[in-house]
């Protein structure tokens, strides 16, 4: 049983990262704002001596990514036993966006302020809800607690 938590934990995470990955690169490029930048100022913001890397941002990838699959494991072992769906995905905008407010407003202003501005905040508070709702649509289909969706089946059809 704790290989397969472990695997929703990951998959979770990993669904969580990349729809953040996916949403900040949209973003950054609408912005005219760079992306790699912003992969290079997490690298640097646990490991400062990374600077000058020319690895910083695919460690930063690297990094977002283990935070990523930690924090949904953390979030679907506390929640284990809820069989709600809707209760699931209303508790994962909630912790994101709780992550999201220590983040931004207490912990990067304080050992990266230069993070911080980066990007709008609407947009860094957009990807953490994101990721809540990637991370909970795994947790909930892995779960069992909703039936997989099935677009070519004949209970589908117009």
């Amino acid at each position: 049983m704790a290989n397969g938590k472990t695997s929703v934990g990951v998959a979770g995470g990993v669904a969580g990262g990349m729809a953040e990955v996916l949403w900040i690169a949209a973003a950054a490029t609408a912005l005219g704002t760079d992306g790699w930048a912003i992969a290079r100022a997490v690298s640097t913001t646990v490991v400062p001596g990374l600077a000058a890397s020319s690895l910083a941002p695919w460690i930063g990838l690297l990094i977002h990514f283990l935070l990523s699959i930690a924090l949904a494991a953390v979030f679907g072992r506390a929640l284990s036993r809820q069989r709600r769906a809707a209760t699931l995905f209303l508790a994962a905008l909630a912790a994101l966006a709780a992550v999201w407010a220590f983040n931004f407003l207490l912990l990067l202003p304080l050992i990266n302020p230069a993070f911080v501005s980066l990007l709008p905040h609407p947009v860094t508070l957009i990807s953490k809800l994101l990721f809540g709702v990637a991370m909970a649509s795994v947790l909930v289909r892995q779960a069992g607690r909703e039936p997989p969706i099935q677009p070519f089946s004949e209970n589908h059809h117009a």
